[in-house]
């Protein structure tokens, strides 16, 4: 009988011991598990983020509303923030919105449309002369779609620098960018950037890519805003290289 206590004592030790090492690493295993799944989803949170391709459709404000208003309104003198003429300030999203008084949808109701198409030489915005009709429709446009705060990333992949053209490129940045301070009838500081002829020549003087570049030695250019995106420059640096054909 003592023997067989014996036994059954050493069994149920055995039993007991199984169990508290066993209870001593089952919790760990779903732990990993979890973390593992969490750094999975994280990392396509980061994916889905990123990546914001631009749709056709759509008009962005930053892409395409914003260049076009600074490059013929939000100037030193005109509707900058330091110089807010009339109170109107057209060189960020808040205040396009609230000075320019534009309503979502409702184009009769949004001054920022009104003064564009305004047939009144004493009222019409800019004051050098009416946009072309482009670039009131895409302001239009971007007011009935909402007038949205939207952005996208227009130049997801590689930069493509292979045969820029001036008129379909070139050109289009200098419409938006540069020509309400440069077009013919303003010419500040003598400098027009509204026509082929005109833009060789500052080509061939060497001073295009130093101002766009912003290299030392150079006067920055656009002036008073933000510099030209990366790929914007590397592109006109690739027309300048390739003779700056009037293509």
């Amino acid at each position: 009988m003592k023997i067989e206590t014996s036994n059954m004592l050493f069994f149920f030790f055995i039993v007991i011991m199984s169990i508290t090492i066993a209870c001593k690493h089952d919790p760990f295993v779903p732990v990993v598990d979890m973390h593992d799944d969490m750094m999975q989803d994280t990392t396509m949170m980061d994916t889905t983020v990123l990546e914001n391709p631009c749709d056709t459709n759509i008009i962005y404000f930053n892409k395409d509303v914003l260049p076009l208003l600074k490059g013929n309104c939000a100037y030193s003198g005109c509707h900058d923030a330091a110089t807010a003429s009339d109170g109107v300030i057209l060189d960020n999203y808040e205040a396009v919105i609230s000075t320019g008084e534009v309503s979502p949808f409702n184009l009769s109701e949004s001054e920022l449309y009104e003064v564009l198409i305004d047939d009144d030489p004493e009222d019409v915005m800019p004051p050098s002369g009416k946009l072309d009709n482009d670039q009131i429709a895409l302001i239009a446009s971007w007011i009935l779609q909402g007038a949205d705060n939207l952005n996208c990333d227009e130049f997801i992949g590689e930069c493509n620098t292979e045969n820029v053209s001036y008129e379909l490129f070139v050109a289009e940045v200098f419409k938006t960018q540069c020509n309400g301070c440069h077009d013919s009838n303003v010419a500040s500081g003598g400098i027009i950037t509204d026509n082929y002829e005109s833009v060789k020549s500052i080509v061939d003087s060497g001073r295009l890519f130093g101002t766009i570049n912003w290299d030392n030695g150079f006067s920055n250019m656009p002036k008073n805003q933000e510099k030209l995106d990366s790929c914007t420059i590397v592109k006109i640096k690739s027309w300048i290289d390739e003779g700056a054909l009037d293509n």
